[in-house]
């Protein structure tokens, strides 16, 4: 038998698996940061038209479908940024100075759009921080609430009533999703200068 105390119980222990999960993501080693030989200001807008001109039939255009910089009225709030599962990277991200963020973008997908990585559906959104790094810029790539795709379960009491709802997991930060951003934003920014 369920009860409430047995429901708020089973919610203390997914919200805790998540939050181990993105401790447990964030310890592993990141890959390098990205070095382009323009400053943060140049390299904030070579992303901005790198993403803006993406083919809009193909993959690359669904995966990173808007990229907004920071500050921008869309870039969602801190206080929203900061919900759990909080990764470290993230956490410390967010405990920056809002002007060394100045120069960021947000990368995000579609809405429910999933691509494949490491086995699984995935998807996230990508803030790309910038900073001065001598005469050029370092970029290094975070993911925000990365989530995996389960396929869809019959609901009698969904959202919308009856149906069949996509089971979205938090999951651990794909390393092969940040390797194809780190390829794409090579190749568009290579191509910018």
């Amino acid at each position: 038998m369920i009860t409430l105390h047995n429901l708020q119980i089973w919610r203390l222990g997914v919200a805790c698996c998540g939050l181990l999960l993105a401790f447990q993501c964030t310890s592993a080693a990141t890959p390098p940061s990205l070095t382009v030989p323009i400053p943060p200001p140049l390299a904030q807008q070579a992303v901005l038209r790198a993403v803006g001109q993406i083919a809009p039939q193909s993959e690359e255009h669904r995966r990173y479908r808007m990229a907004l910089p920071y500050g921008a009225p869309l870039f969602p709030p801190e206080a929203d940024l900061a919900n759990p599962p909080l990764s470290a990277t993230l956490a410390g991200w967010l405990a920056l100075p809002a002007a060394q963020r100045r120069h960021d973008v947000l990368l995000t997908p579609d809405i429910d759009h999933y691509w494949p990585a490491e086995g699984r559906q995935f998807s996230c959104q990508f803030i790309l921080h910038l900073e001065a790094d001598g005469g050029g810029t370092r970029l290094t790539v975070l993911q925000v609430r990365p989530t995996e795709y389960a396929g869809k379960r019959f609901e009698l009491l969904g959202r919308t009533g009856p149906g069949r709802y996509m089971q979205l997991r938090p999951t651990a930060p794909s390393a092969q999703a940040e390797a194809e951003l780190r390829s794409f934003l090579s190749a568009a920014l290579a191509r910018q200068q």
